[in-house]
């Protein structure tokens, strides 16, 4: 039985955090007089959109700022990170007739923008470092799959070792979404630098922010030039002999001069945000070690992980919702990923048009399409190893904004709870 001075915050003992941990995203609570002032600066020029002065446009540097971090010939600044995964499904070519596979853990936004581009999705299961499960990917191929997206969720890497081999294997195409990991690498090399096309988000959510926007690297010309023309249903007015492939509708997916502004700042503290938040993470790996009754979840590439989410694994989910439970009362800033209470989108049970093939379409397209498999279904149970990963995970956010006495918190209640839950 554990000591008086041990008994858990949730029986009545005394927590271990002694104050609350700070909140607020990562890129937005940098937000300052920099980022004021080039906003600002956009209003005062009355140029907020891109195109009326290409040679001295913040969106333009931005898309420079993004070739420079992933070493790409191309980036294209969008709206947002959905429009980023539409412009680079359409630069490779993705539509009606295709089957692209993505992980079940992933934003509802990767199925949708498949489903956006005419393709029909196909979940493969994640494996423990909550990325997809190259195993898995291998027995979802079909002769219609055309594509698969490698998800780095949570700013931890793919296995891209196994899965780019796997994909010229089997002639299908990489598409990279990243937009929960913009700065992160694997062995070294960029994320966003893997496959055919990188898909970040700017979202206020993720690691910088341009309140929504989104980028798609290449250094494939080709796929540059369709992706633009799908961002832009006028791109060939703004930028005229600019691009050799035929044209075809777009959209409006254009960023504007504030967004690319603010993202520039963002941009340039990167680096800072990262570093923070990799050391602390390092911090709660190191006082972890040797911990009996839960363990920290294997990482593909740690030092390539952006170091913004610690996951630890439990034995069983019940486990899993009574530590983060127990957790939650020390101070501590833990979830339980997957325990059936919150419709989280994350979780592709809760994807609910992808589950009942829905659609905006009167006819049902793309799911009724001639060109695809009119037998496919889903349901919330197909993938029982994501579920069971998930249920048993226990994810603690980190932010830039934790200092070493958040550090001792997190690892100090972890041994607590681990000791009095044994």
């Amino acid at each position: 039985m554990a000591a008086a001075v041990d008994k858990l915050a949730i029986d009545g003992g005394t927590p271990v955090a002694s104050e609350a941990f700070p909140v607020g995203f990562l890129g937005s609570a940098e937000i300052g007089e920099p980022e004021i002032e080039a906003v600002t600066s956009v209003l005062r020029s009355k140029t907020v959109f891109r195109f009326l002065d290409p040679g001295n446009s913040w969106c333009t540097r931005l898309e420079t700022r993004f070739k420079n971090l992933t070493g790409r010939e191309h980036a294209l600044a969008v709206g947002g990170g959905t429009a980023a995964l539409v412009c680079g499904f359409a630069g490779v070519g993705i539509g009606d007739g295709d089957e692209v596979i993505i992980p079940g853990y992933t934003y509802i936004a990767t199925a949708a923008a498949i489903l956006v581009c005419g393709a029909v999705p196909v979940i493969c299961e994640v494996d423990e470092t909550l990325t997809m499960d190259p195993a898995d990917v291998e027995k979802k191929i079909t002769p219609r799959t055309k594509a698969i997206v490698p998800v780095h969720m949570r700013g931890l890497p793919c296995d891209m070792d196994r899965l780019v081999p796997l994909a010229r294997k089997h002639n299908l195409l990489v598409v990279e979404d990243v937009a929960q990991a913009c700065g992160g690498s694997y062995k070294g090399r960029p994320l966003g630098s893997f496959g055919e096309a990188g898909c970040f988000s700017l979202q206020q959510y993720k690691v910088i922010t341009a309140g929504e926007g989104g980028i798609v690297v290449t250094d494939n010309a080709e796929v540059f030039q369709r992706a633009a023309l799908r961002h832009d249903s006028a791109m060939l007015f703004w930028q005229p002999g600019e691009t050799t492939v035929r044209a075809f509708p777009g959209t409006n997916f254009r960023m504007n001069e504030l967004e690319g502004a603010l993202g520039c700042v963002q941009f340039d503290r990167l680096e800072s945000i990262l570093a923070r938040t990799r050391k602390v993470k390092r911090g709660i790996v190191d006082g972890l070690q040797g911990v009996d009754g839960v363990r920290l979840a294997p990482v593909n590439c740690p030092d390539g992980d952006l170091g913004i989410a610690a996951i630890l694994l439990c034995e069983t989910g019940e486990r899993a919702k009574r530590f983060a439970a127990a957790l939650n009362a020390e101070g501590i800033p833990a979830s339980s990923i997957y325990d059936k209470t919150v419709p989280d989108r994350h979780i592709y049970c809760h994807w609910e048009y992808v589950m009942e093939m829905t659609s905006s379409d009167a006819h049902g397209r793309p799911w009724t399409s001639p060109l695809h498999d009119q037998n496919r279904r889903y349901s919330p149970d197909m993938c029982p190893q994501t579920l069971d990963v998930l249920g048993r995970s226990i994810h603690i956010d980190i932010t830039q904004r934790y200092e070493q006495k958040h550090v001792d918190w997190i690892v100090q209640a972890v041994r607590k709870v681990a000791a009095a839950l044994a």
